[in-house]
């Protein structure tokens, strides 16, 4: 009975989960990682996003030991940032080959295709596709639960 115990518990704590890809221009990133937090609205301090980090690198640890958003933002070096909120413009940015490639630009929640949006999860898919402006694209699916709260930006 134990052992049944310790593989179910093994499943509950396997981590949060993300794949696809992120490109822009020359780079291209491969998600392998991604994390979910709660912060201030930059433009808007009164109110709180979400932001979801996605990354080739685990930089989770990193993110989980910051104790202001844009420490979270600074841990991420290959991958794409994206808020999630029910304002009509949500920021994102990519970092791409250890931040030699850089975009940010805005998309909006029709980016996301949700099939769980609960206050501390958020499972579905992302698609934001800029190139026609010369921007980033980023394909991702996504498993995330709350790992940090932040209270301020800096």
């Amino acid at each position: 009975m134990s052992a049944i115990w310790l593989a179910t518990s093994a499943l509950v704590f396997a981590g949060d989960s993300a794949s696809g890809t992120i490109t822009f221009k020359t780079g291209k990133c491969a998600v392998k990682y991604g994390w979910l937090v709660r912060g201030p609205d930059e433009m808007d301090p009164s109110k709180t996003v979400l932001r979801i980090y996605l990354s080739s690198v685990d930089v989770g640890a990193k993110i989980k030991a910051c104790k202001t958003l844009s420490c979270a933002d600074n841990a991420l070096t290959d991958g794409a940032m994206v808020d999630f909120s029910d304002a009509h413009h949500l920021a994102y940015a990519v970092r791409l080959n250890g931040e030699r490639l850089q975009y940010s630009g805005g998309t909006n929640g029709e980016a996301f295709t949700l099939t769980t949006s609960e206050p501390n999860h958020l499972v579905g898919k992302l698609h934001i596709d800029d190139t026609a402006a010369d921007g980033a694209k980023v394909d991702a699916t996504f498993d995330l639960t709350l790992v940090n709260t932040f209270a301020s930006v800096r």
